[in-house]
């Protein structure tokens, strides 16, 4: 950067410093950015065999209003490799889906963009990172309240919901995840413990992460995405790169209760899915197993399974004569389904999951039809926990060729001590 477009920019700064005070000068650092290449989220997706890429993007804590223009000055520090900018927030706004990107190149940029949106650096490869930036923002960005984990008070919250009031959005991050919703609702749950909401959102992908057999050495490097959306048809949703929530449900974004509630939980584990454990009629059930493992890690006793009278329908399923005793069918509803991956829980622990999901890393099984997805889960399932589950998975009724069957009997397995089917909680 030559000197003058320095001076111009910390005159820039200071003049900030004075509109916003002295408890977000701190804040206005993030003009100066010193960004590292990571993975892309479709090759941690595959390191990971995960469905759905994470959020492989940086929030900036910055607004770039309708045709403004942004000034960014790329300098190479390592390797060769310059990022993207993203203007807009994936399935924020029906009206910009997903962000509009722009390439960096090294020097000076200037970005301008139709409709606008918040700022976000995607610095990804698929190659092995080697390359980093330093990046200098200015032109017409727009500071947003800008929530960072154990550097904001709940006092600086405040005072930048008031100040910057010519954004229509705001960002709250922790180490795992950003939360992005409407200055109005951050408004309405403005006296909420917004570290502790943060704090809890980290915890819960963490308790997923290690159902999954994460640990620190191995968790995805990037962070989720959880958004407030416009979008009227959805009540909760995710997939690529985020997860969205409907605009009557951002209590679940911005209150301790929320976050401890189903909803983000369920959407969370969808971003931790394994496509060798998911067949066509588990997507909605799988999922759940996460959410489970977030109920009894944040001691909420009884479980959903329990409390929703589920197991009196798994007693009626497991019933039935052979012939009806489909586990794809439709006499095992969503629930049932999912109880039967509880049981495998209760029998187990933990321990089970982590160990399958481990496996599934280390193997990569190319599988593409629902017969080779339940053959692996159940030669899986039984060498993992050291038990022939044959009869299990025979009782819950799934139907593969008897020859699987046989490649379970041929793992030379004691039977588990007593029938996993009856296990309740």
């Amino acid at each position: 950067m030559n000197t003058g477009c320095r001076k111009n920019m910390q005159e820039q700064s200071n003049n900030l410093k004075k509109q916003v005070g002295n408890a977000h000068a701190r804040l206005l650092t993030d003009s100066f950015m010193t960004v590292n290449e990571v993975p892309s989220g479709q090759k941690e997706a595959a390191r990971l065999q995960q469905n759905n890429p994470a959020s492989d993007f940086t929030p900036t804590g910055f607004y770039l209003p309708a045709n403004g223009t942004l000034k960014v000055h790329v300098q190479q520090l390592t390797g060769s490799r310059q990022p993207v900018i993203l203007v807009g927030t994936y399935s924020r706004y029906v009206n910009k889906w997903n962000p509009t990107s722009y390439q960096l190149h090294a020097g000076d940029n200037n970005i301008s963009d139709q409709l606008g949106g918040l700022i976000y650096i995607r610095y990804t490869t698929g190659d092995t990172p080697g390359s980093s930036v330093r990046l200098d923002f200015g032109g017409d960005k727009k500071p947003v309240p800008y929530f960072v984990l154990g550097r904001t008070s709940h006092a600086d919250w405040l005072e930048m919901l008031e100040q910057y009031n010519d954004v229509p959005d705001v960002q709250l991050v922790g180490n795992r995840v950003i939360i992005v919703t409407s200055r109005a609702k951050a408004l309405a749950y403005k006296d909420e413990d917004q570290e502790q909401v943060v704090t809890l959102a980290d915890r819960i992908i963490n308790i997923e992460d290690s159902l999954s057999g994460l640990d620190a050495n191995t968790i995805n490097v990037h962070k989720y995405l959880m958004t407030e959306t416009d979008k009227t048809d959805t009540y909760m949703a995710a997939t690529w790169f985020r997860t969205w929530y409907h605009s009557n449900v951002t209590s679940v974004l911005l209150t301790v209760s929320g976050i401890r509630s189903w909803g983000p939980w369920h959407e969370l584990g969808h971003m931790h899915q394994q496509g060798a454990m998911t067949w066509s009629t588990l997507l909605e059930v799988t999922v759940n197993i996460y959410s489970l493992a977030v109920e009894r890690t944040l001691g909420i006793t009884p479980s959903r399974i329990h409390n929703d009278g589920v197991w009196p329908r798994v007693e009626t399923f497991l019933a039935l004569p052979d012939a009806d005793r489909d586990y794809n069918g439709n006499k095992s509803d969503l629930w049932v389904k999912l109880a039967m991956f509880h049981q495998l829980w209760l029998a187990f622990g933990d321990t089970f999951y982590q160990q399958i999901h481990q496996q599934i890393r280390d193997e990569k099984p190319n599988l593409s039809t629902d017969a080779d997805k339940m053959r692996y889960f159940m030669l899986t399932s039984s060498q993992v926990s050291g038990k022939n589950l044959g009869g299990f998975f025979r009782k819950w009724g799934f139907r593969v060729p008897e020859s699987v069957y046989t490649e379970v009997d041929n793992l030379n397995l004691p039977f588990p001590d007593s029938d996993p089917t009856t296990l309740q909680d």
